[in-house]
């Protein structure tokens, strides 16, 4: 029986097929992420952590990602992206059968750190496939289409999450994940180009510069998080901040001198590299709270069910999936930064609402500032990312996409871990322990609006980032679409 795979590959709407394929394990990665984010209550309830302890699934996960997101970058350009792709997908898929059976906390730990190394595989080398596999003058365009994807998993997240736990209870949630994923491998294997390689290749791979990179992420993210537990006076968050510094120069001192360097460090002297990164940075970091945040206002602090608090959480995952072709689209024929600079406005909007948000709210303040949340940040992201790819060149794709995957899932960390900061800090000064897994049990009225508080001085602080994003926006050069692609 012949192989589908060349009839595939010679047909002019291969950059659909090799989207098509992408897409599948797109979704699923991040639909799980948001469906996770939406059972992280009952996580907890069920193993009765408090939240500084359960955000670990999130922040865990996160800090796994990261530290393994340039290596899989780097190693896709020697094994080839297929094949870290389908090895990527084949460890997502055994984590997630281990979560499902889970019967403790660590458990479930260990599960999303595994699926983490996965994700790490397919978050990479994603945005990459696509964009390589489309016409330049359509890059934006092509952007938008990925990030369409990333909206409806964010959308099928908290519908999987809150339907599925609703009627079959969270592990059931990880049985779907684990099923899709084998569909997306089988998919990858059927329209994907075999990649060969030589051996000598790996031999010459950046191995000093991976284990300088992930021992940095590593140390400088477990010191931001810990500093909730410990102080941030503390020695030993104090020790791992210098000890971060000093591995992140050792690093850039390597990689200034390594023939195949991991990281091209040339890249940063390019503006529109360089500050779009650092927009992008401020903007995911900022906009993470609300992830992480809201569930638990919704779900422990309201006692909504988690299927109904999804749909209050719903609107900004559709935005993102509507906006982000048409800005896209947009920034192909007006350049980069109109675009860009609206997006971070109503992104400031949506933060600014947010911490208008208490117990005598309505429900509706929060999914009208979700939308704008979405569409703000799915109007900024095609172009942003459009520039910053760009400014690298074609032949740097690969690794660029890794590290705007990494620089998304850093912000991601700190972006937690500074609101929860923030969120223990106020409930103590309320005499409250950040703890609401006993809620709907107790009926605390004084700890939900200890809490509610809380959040609402996370978001000014998000508010605060925000406008800082939109600054850099605005320094950042913009880029025409009939700008040619560095060969």
């Amino acid at each position: 029986m012949l192989s589908p795979l060349p009839k595939i590959t010679a047909s002019p709407s291969y950059h659909w097929w090799v989207y098509a394929a992408v897409s599948v394990a797109t979704f699923i990665t991040v639909a799980e992420q948001t469906a996770t984010s939406m059972v992280v209550p009952r996580i907890a309830e069920e193993f009765s952590v408090d939240i500084p302890t359960s955000q670990w699934l999130a922040i865990g996960y996160m800090l796994c990602v990261s530290a393994l997101m340039l290596p899989a970058g780097a190693l896709a350009n020697t094994l080839g992206k297929r094949n870290v792709w389908v090895i990527g997908l084949a460890i997502f898929v055994l984590a997630a059968l281990l979560t499902s059976i889970a019967d403790n906390f660590m458990t479930v730990l260990v599960g999303k750190l595994l699926m983490a190394v996965g994700a790490s595989a397919v978050q990479a080398n994603g945005m990459a496939m696509v964009v390589a596999a489309f016409p330049d003058s359509v890059r934006g365009k092509a952007f938008g289409f990925h990030m369409t994807m990333v909206g409806l998993g964010a959308i099928g997240g908290p519908v999987l999450g809150g339907g599925i736990d609703s009627l079959l209870g969270w592990r059931a949630i990880f049985l779907v994940v684990a099923i899709v994923c084998v569909l997306a491998t089988i998919a990858a294997l059927l329209v994907f180009e075999k990649e060969k390689y030589r051996k000598g290749e790996l031999q010459k791979f950046d191995w000093l510069g991976v284990a300088l990179s992930a021992a940095f992420l590593m140390s400088f993210m477990l010191s931001i998080t810990y500093a909730n537990e410990l102080g941030w006076r503390s020695p030993i968050v104090i020790l791992g901040g210098v000890f971060s510094i000093l591995i992140l120069f050792g690093f850039l001192m390597w990689e200034r001198q390594c023939q195949s360097p991991m990281l091209p460090l040339h890249l940063f002297k390019s503006a529109t590299f360089s500050i779009g990164s650092a927009a992008r940075f401020v903007s995911f970091m900022a906009g993470s709270a609300s992830f992480f945040l809201l569930p638990f206002f919704l779900v422990s602090g309201v006692g909504m069910a988690t299927a109904e608090a999804a749909i209050y959480i719903l609107p900004g995952s559709i935005c993102m999936a509507i906006f982000g072709p048409i800005s896209g689209s947009i920034s192909d024929r007006i350049g980069t930064k109109k675009p860009a600079v609206m997006g971070m406005i109503l992104s400031i909007i949506s933060m600014y609402l947010l911490t208008r948000v208490s117990l005598d709210s309505s429900y509706y303040l929060i999914a009208v500032a979700s939308g704008l949340s979405g569409t703000g940040m799915s109007i900024f992201m095609a172009p942003n990312t459009s520039s910053i790819m760009w400014s690298a060149g074609r032949h740097h794709y690969g690794i660029v996409s890794a590290f705007m995957n990494l620089t998304r899932n850093g912000a991601h960390v700190v972006g937690i871990a500074i609101p929860t900061a923030i969120v223990v800090s106020v409930m103590g000064s309320f005499g409250y322990e950040a703890d609401l897994s006993s809620l709907a049990v107790t009926d605390d009225y004084g700890l939900r609006l200890a809490y509610a508080s809380a959040m609402s001085w996370a978001f000014t602080v998000s508010t605060i980032s925000m406008f800082v994003a939109l600054v850099l926006t605005i320094l950042m050069p913009s880029v025409q679409h009939n700008v040619q692609e560095e060969s």
